[in-house]
C-alpha cells in the first residue's frame, strides 16, 4: 500500500505545513503529497490505491470535492472553512455536502473534527462526526541543541504585543527571538522536501526555547506536543478566534491582549509554568487512530477492494460540473451586487466631498467677517 499526506501547496502560513509534517511522522513512509484543493484530479501511478491522512483546513475550492477513487481516506483532524465571498471565500457553504459530496463523508466516516464548529457543521447535515483534536498534538520531540533554555520565542505577535513582551522580558537575561509562520509558497516554488525541512528546523527552535509567546494556534498546539511552555495571547470574544481555539482553552495557558498589555498576570518568565497535560488523552487517541489506519492498509489492495462509495467516476464529474456552474452563477450575481454597492458608496463619497468643500468655503467667509 502507498501512503500520502495532504499539502496546501500555495499556502502563506507555515501552520499548514506543520499539519502535513505531523501526519508524515505517523506514517511508515510518504509516497505522495496530495494538493488539498485538487484531490478530485489526483492520479496515482497505475491507479494504485493511496491511504491518505486527511488532516487539514478544508477547503477553498469546494467544487473539487469528492476526492478521486484511488484515495483511501482517514478523515481526522479536519476543519471546515465556510468563509463567504464577503470574507474572501466563495458562495459555497453547505451545497457541497448535498448528493455525492455528502455520500463520500458518510461512506468513509465518522469524520474526526479538530474543533466544535466543524463538529456542529457535520452534525447539522446528518454526517457522523466527533471531536478528534488537531494532528499537531501528536508531533514528536525534536533534537536538543546547545542553546537550549537560553532564549524566548515571540511568534507572530502584533507590534504592540511584541513591544510589551520585550518590556516584560528585558531583565530576564534571556535572548529574544522574533519568529513568524508567514511564508511565500504562493509566489515562490519550493519542494515539499525543503518545506518539511523548514518545519523541522522551526520546531527544533521551539523545542529548545525557554518558552514561547504567540498568538497562533499552530504554534501553541505544537508546543504542547513538544512540552515547551507556551503563553498564548488570544481574545476569545472574537468569533473567528473562538471557532478555532475554543476546544483547546482548557489545555493551554492563555491571556487576552488587553491583560497582557496591562500586565494583568503573574508569570515568572525565567521559571515558566508548565503546560497543562489535559491534551494527552487526545494525543494518544490520535496516534492510535493513525496506527490502526496503517495496520488496516498494510498489504496489497486494489481501488475496487477499498472503495466504499457507489457513484461512478462519470457521475462524480457531472455532479461537480453542476456545483461549479451553480458557484459561478451565484458568484456572478453576488459580484454584481457588490459592484452596485461600491458604485453607490463612491457617489455618496463624492457628494460628501463636495459638501465638505462647500462648508469649508463658507467657514472661510465667516472668518473674514469676524
Amino acid at each position: 500500500m502507498k501512503y500520502g499526506v495532504i499539502a496546501h501547496t500555495t499556502t502563506t502560513n507555515l501552520g499548514d505545513d506543520v499539519q502535513t509534517y505531523a501526519a508524515m511522522k505517523l506514517l511508515p513512509r510518504v509516497d505522495y503529497f496530495l494538493t488539498r484543493e485538487r484531490l478530485d484530479s489526483f492520479r496515482s501511478e497505475n491507479n494504485e490505491p493511496v491511504a491518505v491522512v486527511m488532516n487539514a483546513w478544508w477547503m477553498w475550492e469546494k467544487w473539487n470535492w469528492p476526492p478521486a477513487d484511488c484515495i483511501y481516506p482517514l478523515m481526522v483532524s479536519m476543519h471546515m472553512n465556510n468563509y463567504t465571498y464577503r470574507e474572501n471565500g466563495t458562495p459555497v457553504q453547505s451545497e457541497w455536502l448535498e448528493g455525492l459530496g455528502g455520500e463520500y463523508f458518510r461512506a468513509y466516516g465518522p469524520v474526526g473534527a479538530r474543533d466544535q464548529t466543524t463538529v456542529d457543521f457535520f452534525q447539522n447535515h446528518n454526517i457522523d462526526t466527533y471531536f478528534s483534536g488537531c494532528m499537531t498534538l501528536t508531533l514528536p520531540k525534536q533534537k536538543v541543541t546547545p542553546d537550549a533554555g537560553t532564549y524566548v520565542c515571540l511568534v507572530d505577535l502584533k507590534p504592540e504585543l511584541e513591544a510589551k513582551a520585550r518590556e516584560w522580558l528585558k531583565d530576564t537575561g534571556l535572548e529574544i527571538r522574533t519568529m513568524t509562520h508567514k511564508c511565500n509558497y504562493r509566489n515562490v516554488e519550493v519542494s515539499m522536501e525543503e518545506r518539511m525541512k523548514t518545519v523541522e528546523e522551526v520546531l527544533t527552535v521551539y523545542q529548545n526555547a525557554k518558552m514561547v509567546i504567540t498568538s497562533r494556534l499552530h504554534v501553541t498546539l505544537p508546543c504542547l506536543a513538544l512540552e515547551v511552555p507556551v503563553m498564548s495571547i488570544v481574545d476569545l470574544n472574537i468569533p473567528k478566534n473562538h471557532t478555532r481555539w475554543a476546544p483547546y482553552t482548557d489545555w493551554v495557558n492563555y491571556i487576552s491582549e488587553k491583560d497582557f498589555i496591562n500586565h494583568n498576570f503573574t508569570y515568572d518568565f525565567q521559571n515558566p509554568v508548565p503546560n497543562p497535560d489535559t491534551y494527552r488523552a487526545t494525543r494518544e487517541s490520535l496516534i492510535q487512530k493513525v496506527k490502526d489506519f496503517v495496520a488496516e492498509t498494510d498489504g496489497d489492495f486494489t481501488v475496487e477492494q477499498l472503495k466504499k462509495t457507489t457513484y461512478t467516476e462519470q457521475e462524480a464529474y457531472e455532479w461537480q460540473h453542476e456545483l461549479m456552474h451553480w458557484t459561478l452563477d451565484t458568484w456572478l450575481y453576488a459580484n454584481r451586487s457588490l459592484l452596485k454597492d461600491i458604485n453607490k458608496y463612491k457617489k455618496e463619497a463624492e457628494k460628501a466631498k463636495r459638501e465638505a468643500k462647500k462648508l469649508k468655503k463658507e467657514l472661510a467667509e465667516l472668518k473674514k467677517l469676524c
